[in-house]
């Protein structure tokens, strides 16, 4: 099971979209957040290719869950974002901020440790 959230990179609906669907992907086992975006397929409009872009995905036993507007690398919203997921999954809220700089994150869940 993939779940996305409407692919308008807002935090706040992301993190709605999180809270509403988190238990569907059951234990999350590692999350992955970009700066820039994870190119993950394409669609089509009007005959022209639009890449989607989500810049976080948690991975859990049962599926995954796609944001677009939690992220990394800046001191926005969207990382703020994604710090406050990072602290609900067990990271340590200093540790959780300080990644907020980091262009990419790869969080194990399993073992609490962030690469």
């Amino acid at each position: 099971m993939y779940l996305k959230d409407n692919g308008h990179g807002i935090t706040d609906d992301s993190l709605k979209f999180w809270k509403e669907h988190k238990n569907s992907i059951g234990k999350v086992t590692h999350v992955e957040v970009a700066e820039e975006g994870l190119l993950l397929e394409d669609r089509t409009e009007n005959g022209i290719t639009y890449p989607i872009e989500y810049n976080f995905v948690a991975f859990g036993r049962n599926g995954a869950i796609f944001l677009s507007g939690c992220n990394c690398g800046y001191l926005g919203t969207g990382p703020h974002g994604t710090a406050k997921i990072l602290v609900e999954l067990g990271l340590d809220k200093n540790k959780a901020e300080r990644v907020i700089g980091q262009k990419t994150i790869h969080y194990d869940a399993l073992v609490n440790e962030v690469k």
